[in-house]
């Protein structure tokens, strides 16, 4: 089993940053430019959320995945979980975490295995370890930057 976790600190109230993910268009604004991203189908927000995806990485490899909301605790836990997808498991767990009124602090907390993983894990298990690095450095920067840009819009609409 591999893990991966990443932190974010995010300008943004926690309901904000916790209700951005439970929508699964969002996805699509964070994910990097060279995944292309195809919502297929997704059922309400809530524990038991079930999400299909198209996901086109290299330029030409389009695979299925299918996400199911495991755990839903607004605005401070979300779990999910892949039914479907080039990965032999994948259970994401993101945390939400109030620093004050206007800032949360987001953790991505990933366990996944390869498929065959003894095997894959030799030869790819690095390279895919360095690209799901890659993705999630991306997804918080960009979830920063929208979330961040909207507050701030806010703010400005307030004041006015």
């Amino acid at each position: 089993m591999h893990k991966f976790e990443r932190s974010v600190l995010i300008d943004a109230p926690i309901e904000s940053v916790f209700h951005f993910h439970d929508n699964p268009e969002n996805l699509l604004k964070i994910s990097p430019p060279d995944v292309k991203v195809k919502l297929i189908s997704a059922t309400p927000a809530g524990k038991g959320q079930r999400v299909a995806l198209d996901v086109t990485q290299f330029g030409f490899f389009t695979s299925r995945w299918e996400a199911e909301i495991t755990v839903y605790e607004p605005p401070f836990k979300m779990v999910d979980v892949l039914h479907k997808s080039p990965f032999h498991s994948w259970k994401q767990t993101r945390l939400f975490e109030k620093i004050s009124d206007t800032q949360t602090r987001l953790t991505d907390q990933v366990e996944y295995e390869l498929p065959v993983d003894a095997l894959s894990g030799f030869f790819a298990g690095w390279y895919v370890e360095r690209e799901i690095e890659k993705m999630f450095a991306f997804r918080q920067k960009k979830t920063k930057e929208l979330l961040e840009a909207r507050t701030n819009q806010l703010a400005e609409s307030v004041a006015l």
